[in-house]
């Protein structure tokens, strides 16, 4: 159940204590504040493997020769404080919560939100970012989902263009946040850092090329886990009708692929918002794969009213609407890699329906096919940003 598991991700991160006097003068911790919020770093995973990226300071470079790798955060709040963030996918006319200019300083998307790394990291345009400097305003998108009982569950994910300098060949992730109560949780990831030739995380993945999923899963097809939204949580539909702005559904999808078999999951990584593979009737677009991630099928039982007013069918492939992909190594050996989507627009349930099924699917280069489900409840919140506090 989700409410255990809230208890069970406190137990196992240090949320800090703070010291004081007991009868006789001696310090004393006492007990952390069971309703504090527990955050986790839930991508990269603990001692996976990233590409060092091909950057160069004071040199400019493109912008798929980098580190590639995703962060993803969980936010699991407890009590009915909340977190100031706006919920946002990259879109027509939004960057979602990416605030390139403001490096460095509170990511206005998501003030309470602090993430470090204790190595410097070179940009695309060739400039450093020091080690310990805040990488918040860099996150790209950002949802919230319903858990039973007090509290919700928001993620930030985001796609890391930056490369790691010369001979660096580890590194820790250090992510905080601060609810409205000043309460604080933190969380750490040791990272390794790919040897031999500088590589970019683009070289951890083939080009994309058309793949056929097929009817029946293969035995060894990739290794698909839909990370974010975890069961049982619910989920918020956005209005009904054509969502007015800054309204929707706004619950965050991660879907991770592990190339079991080795043969190769294609994808163009970094940003793969990819609008024009989604059917639309009033602009002549027909349906397609991704461009950037052929392999990727997700999909919903129910029908998906877009920002646009477009009326996406029941069973049809959602996936070109992802926002961003990345690729690490794991312990195995394997590569794995991990695309976010936060959900815009709104479910068209039916009457009576309260729960909605979520299917991701992924093939490989050799088209060998993975299939898994989710079925998430409905929250009573119908837009997804009141779930947390706009900043």
């Amino acid at each position: 159940m989700r409410t255990m598991n809230k208890f069970i991700l406190m137990s196992s991160l240090a949320l800090g204590s703070i010291l004081t006097a007991c009868g006789n003068g001696a310090p004393v911790t006492p007990a952390p504040d069971a309703a504090a919020p527990v955050l986790r770093i839930v991508s990269p995973l603990g001692n996976a493997t990233v590409s060092p990226g091909t950057g160069v300071q004071g040199t400019a470079t493109p912008l798929n020769t980098g580190a590639g790798f995703v962060i993803n955060l969980e936010l699991v709040t407890r009590d009915d404080t909340k977190v100031k963030v706006r919920e946002a996918t990259v879109g027509p006319g939004t960057t979602g919560v990416r605030h390139e200019d403001l490096l460095g300083q509170a990511n206005p998307d998501f003030p309470g939100l602090t993430v470090s790394a204790d190595t410097d990291l070179i940009k695309p345009d060739g400039g450093l970012i020091l080690k310990g400097t805040n990488l918040a305003a860099l996150f790209n998108v950002a949802g919230t989902d319903d858990t039973p009982g007090p509290g919700v569950t928001v993620w930030a994910g985001w796609h890391v263009l930056e490369s790691l300098p010369v001979g660096v060949t580890g590194f820790t992730l250090t992510a905080s946040v601060k609810d409205e109560a000043g309460r604080i949780t933190q969380d750490k990831v040791n990272v390794r850092v790919k040897d031999g030739p500088r590589t970019a995380g683009q070289d951890l993945t083939p080009a994309p090329t058309p793949v056929t999923a097929h009817a029946t899963d293969d035995v060894d097809g990739p290794e698909v886990s839909l990370i974010a939204p975890r069961v049982p949580t619910s989920i918020s539909t956005g209005p009904s009708g054509t969502p007015p702005a800054n309204t929707g559904s706004l619950f965050f999808i991660q879907v991770s692929a592990t190339d079991r078999s080795r043969a190769g999951i294609g994808v163009r990584e970094g940003l793969i918002f990819d609008p024009t593979k989604i059917a639309n009737p009033k602009t002549g677009t027909v349906a397609g794969p991704n461009s950037f991630y052929p392999g990727l099928e997700l999909s919903f039982d129910v029908p998906l009213i877009q920002p646009n007013g477009n009326r996406v069918a029941a069973g049809a492939n959602l996936a070109p609407l992802f926002d961003v992909a990345g690729s690490e190594i794991g312990a195995d050996g394997l590569v794995r890699t991990t695309a976010d989507w936060v959900v815009g627009g709104s479910l068209d349930l039916p009457a009576g329906k309260t729960s909605v099924t979520i299917t991701a699917r992924v093939t490989d280069n050799a088209g060998k096919t993975t299939t898994t489900h989710e079925v998430v409840g409905v929250s009573a919140v119908v837009n997804g940003q009141d779930l947390t506090s706009t900043p």
